[in-house]
């Protein structure tokens, strides 16, 4: 067996291993990236904030428009020979369970109790503001 020592000079070994990491005509792409995905970035984060915002508010107005249906269809009449009758207590139920809860950005478009496939039922309309982040405007709540 032979024993020696092997000397390497640092400066030979790390001057041919270690590239540059960019070069002279490339030091700006990076920033110029940034400057250029960063406001799309931004705008894709707005429209998602936007759209949740959106998405919740109609969902609230829903849920209401449903509570105040079914409340209003409860006092529609069904007479013991299958006739029903509306009254305007029906109405006045629909539009009173609605008012009390509907938020501020769910208006009451319109109300109407009656027979719909030989059941009581109550169709309301109503009228959802968006969050307004980027889409402004206003969404219907149309019955199916």
């Amino acid at each position: 067996m032979v024993f020696g020592k092997i000397y390497i000079a640092k400066r030979e070994v790390e001057g041919k291993m270690v590239k540059p990491r960019f070069s002279r005509t490339q030091k700006g792409q990076s920033t110029t990236l940034f400057a250029v995905f960063l406001p799309a970035i931004i705008v894709l984060l707005i429209g998602v904030l936007d759209t949740l915002a959106t998405t919740s508010r109609l969902m609230d107005g829903v849920s209401v428009t449903n509570l105040a249906a079914m409340a209003g269809a409860q006092e529609v009449k069904v007479l013991p020979n299958g006739v029903i009758q509306t009254t305007d207590q029906a109405y006045s139920t629909a539009t009173w369970y609605f008012v009390q809860q509907a938020p501020s950005y769910v208006q009451l478009m319109s109300v109407w109790c009656g027979q719909t496939n030989n059941r009581p039922s109550c169709i309301i309309k109503a009228r959802v503001e968006t969050a307004g982040l980027m889409l402004g405007g206003n969404i219907s709540i149309l019955p199916r």
